[in-house]
């Protein structure tokens, strides 16, 4: 099948990104002739899918977001394509995976409604197109949302979670990586290493709360870990202000997030609003017992005190402080994580692109019925 697949940004540094790419890969790998339309790529692609580049035009939020749809609705006029794949960015294709649901998003972290946006814009208009057959979500909580929200009828949806690379991420490297990186972060032996991990907007990802939750200091054992891309200023402000910069250390976003899972005891992902949550996954993967609310798709994922702690109240402090006071107790880290490993071992990235394909199949199928 030649199969182009539509999204702004691949850049390889967020959750969706890295998502786009492992499906694409496999499903190049598999014979089939992947595009990859895009405003913003990496510098260096080796990758088997053929990336593209769609120009946006330098007029403020929406003059980005309706050229770039115009650009690809463009292209895709000028090509054929069996399977049209959008990412949430473009309004006209055959099938799209809603990466971030906005409405949702702000009702989550008790927010009043957006009327006018540009990102809403066409997320309201991708789903109104009468092209969209199929729609991919990553949990069935966003399922609910966007039948709450857009009418959406449950059947038009398929829940397929994402993955993970289970070799990439992986308690093996613990030893190779564990000591030397502490000693470079500033860890002593007895500290309890606390990993927060977000690409970008700290805040919806619940930091503020989570720095007010180690200010409590029950556990004064715990050293905070934040990696990302988000400004850190605001946080290193709180911090200061709450009197636990001591205990705090910002690094910046970094592509071998592996190595430091090797250093870590635990990820906490205190989100407000998540339609999966990458970083969860990944951490377990690499036998971290992790902390996640209920409001993060992935939670489906994970057993309440078997395999993760999953918190309902992303803004109850008080129950953040006590999930990281459990943490301080090494036998129930060391089986949380065992089982994490075994939960994220059934999470490939060869799963989702085979029903990924199928689902294309369903599709390319039923065009044909059409003809």
């Amino acid at each position: 099948m030649k199969i182009a697949m539509l999204t702004k940004h691949f850049t390889l540094r967020n959750g969706s990104s890295r998502a786009i790419h492992e499906v694409a890969l496999r499903l190049s790998a598999r014979g089939h002739d992947v595009h990859i339309f895009c405003n913003r790529s990496p510098e260096r692609y080796a990758a088997g899918p053929v990336l593209r580049y769609v120009p946006m035009l330098p007029l403020g939020s929406w003059g980005r977001v309706l050229s770039f749809d115009w650009g690809c609705r463009r292209k895709m006029g000028a090509e054929r394509f069996d399977i049209v794949h959008g990412h949430g960015n473009t309004t006209e294709q055959d099938v799209v995976t809603v990466h971030i649901c906005r409405n949702a998003n702000r009702l989550a972290r008790g927010l009043p409604l957006l009327r006018r946006d540009p990102h809403l814009f066409i997320e309201r208009r991708q789903f109104e197109n009468r092209r969209l057959r199929r729609i991919i979500v990553f949990s069935e909580r966003l399922k609910r949302d966007l039948h709450r929200l857009y009418g959406i009828p449950p059947e038009r949806v398929a829940t397929i979670p994402n993955g993970v690379d289970a070799n990439r991420f992986h308690p093996r490297l613990r030893p190779i990586h564990r000591d030397r990186l502490r000693r470079e972060i500033g860890l002593s032996d007895g500290d309890l290493a606390v990993m927060f991990v977000a690409s970008g907007n700290f805040e919806n990802r619940g930091l503020p709360n989570l720095l007010s939750a180690v200010a409590r200091r029950t556990n004064e054992r715990v050293k905070l870990i934040i990696v990302g891309g988000d400004r850190p200023g605001p946080h290193r402000a709180q911090s200061r202000r709450l009197g636990i910069d001591d205990q705090v250390v910002f690094l910046p976003f970094t592509d071998r997030l592996e190595e430091l899972h090797a250093c870590a005891d635990a990820l906490v992902f205190p989100s407000y609003y998540d339609t999966f949550g990458s970083v969860p996954l990944e951490a377990m993967a690499s036998g971290l017992p992790v902390v996640v609310t209920a409001s993060c798709g992935m939670s489906e994922l994970i057993t309440d005190g078997v395999d993760g702690l999953i918190l309902k109240d992303p803004t109850d402090v008080e129950a953040l402080d006590s999930a990281l006071m459990r943490l301080s107790d090494d036998n129930l880290r060391e089986r949380l994580g065992s089982k994490a490993r075994e939960t994220a071992e059934r999470q490939s990235w060869d799963t989702v692109a085979d029903r990924t394909i199928k689902l294309y199949e369903e599709l390319r199928s039923g065009k044909r019925d059409e003809r």
